[in-house]
């Protein structure tokens, strides 16, 4: 989690997202935002990276501010919906363009040479999601306006040039019932783009 936390789940997470059963938390080591079981690399209970199994099936798995570290999104999506009981609740979220740490701005994850990462050096992030619908939604266009400044001219080409691994949201689509929304934020500045998916599973 990042310094965009209380925007994020005041305007994105807490209006979109509805507890239901029990609930995993991926990426999460505590209960600040959410109740449930956590997951996390630091508890040395979860890595998205690894074959990963939860400790049982549940009724709504949420994984934030996360998914992008997952070089097999399409794994990871698998392994959610293997998780989850009937009717089962999951929400993911990707970002694109969190380069505050970084010189130089990149819409995806790897622009010459330089590969952005998280928190140590060796903990890249991967992936992000597509739907061709994102090219009609009003957070996404602010987005694309606001990465004009530094030089790109179209989104959806960067994105498949800049991201390792790109999920389309078909593959998603096959398991879950979903559904979406967006955030840009910081669009003045460096600005990020934030997908989160929500599904039913079918």
């Amino acid at each position: 989690m990042g310094r965009s936390d209380q925007t994020l789940y005041q305007q994105l997470y807490y209006p979109n997202i509805s507890l239901k059963g029990e609930i995993a938390l991926l990426g999460f080591k505590d209960n600040q935002y959410f109740p449930g079981d956590c997951y996390d690399m630091q508890l040395k209970n979860w890595n998205i990276n690894s074959n990963w199994e939860l400790n049982k099936k549940y009724d709504t798995i949420i994984c934030l501010r996360t998914a992008y570290f997952a070089k097999n999104p399409k794994d990871f999506i698998r392994r959610c919906y293997e998780h989850l009981n009937e009717d089962g609740m999951l929400y993911v979220d990707w970002g694109l363009g969190d380069h505050w740490r970084f010189e130089n701005y990149k819409i995806g994850w790897v622009k010459n040479g330089e590969h952005e990462y998280a928190y140590k050096e060796d903990n890249f992030l991967w992936s992000t999601t597509w739907n061709d619908k994102f090219l009609e939604d009003e957070q996404f266009k602010v987005f694309e306006k606001a990465t004009r400044k530094f030089g790109y001219d179209n989104v959806k080409k960067t994105i498949y040039e800049e991201v390792p691994n790109v999920l389309e949201f078909e593959r998603i689509d096959a398991l879950f019932k979903t559904g979406y929304t967006t955030l840009t934020l910081w669009p003045e500045k460096k600005p990020q783009l934030y997908i989160l998916v929500y599904g039913v599973k079918r």
